[in-house]
């Protein structure tokens, strides 16, 4: 099967180990009719698939650079998860707090433990500026509590925006 410490705590495991046994995983407990997102590097870029499992066999999708951000991670592993207590739900948790901590990097912050758990539960802004315009070719973005981006409209583009959709 490829692994020999079942009780091992993912958070401990090389990056060779913790894909073996995310592999070894979706081969042999992902249950039927569900999918998990796989990551894995290549020099640099972090690249994620899909595994779908399906009555009788699996699929597996097109590969996807997630993010090209130097040092970025894969996963963030609760201490206590193992091989034997993995789920879908905490493999989508800790590719959840990942993506947090990898943005943050590419933003060049940060984050304490607490503000990441704020951030992954969704709790709010943890003292952060949310409000901060950000410039991208003529489009005003915000950023929104949730790390969405919504776009402002100057009233003059919201005036030619009304116009255009009442023709």
């Amino acid at each position: 099967m490829g692994i020999t410490e079942f009780d091992k705590p993912l958070k401990g495991l090389n990056e060779k180990e913790e894909f073996s046994t995310l592999v070894n995983w979706a081969l042999n407990k992902l249950p039927p009719f569900h999918s998990m997102d796989l990551r894995y590097k290549v020099i640099d870029e972090l690249y994620q698939i899909v595994i779908s499992k399906c009555e009788k066999g699996m699929r597996i999708g097109k590969p996807m650079l997630k993010t090209s951000v130097k040092g970025a991670i894969r996963y963030d592993w609760p201490e206590e998860v193992t091989y034997e207590t993995l789920s879908v739900d905490i493999i989508t948790a800790s590719m959840l707090r990942a993506d947090i901590i990898n943005w943050a990097k590419k933003e060049g912050r940060l984050l304490t433990a607490q503000q990441l758990s704020q951030l992954a539960d969704n709790e709010g802004p943890c003292d952060w500026d949310y409000e901060q315009p950000v410039e991208n070719s003529q489009v005003k973005l915000v950023q929104t509590e949730r790390n969405c981006w919504d776009v402002v409209l100057t009233e003059e583009e919201r005036n030619l925006l009304g116009e255009f959709l009442e023709v």
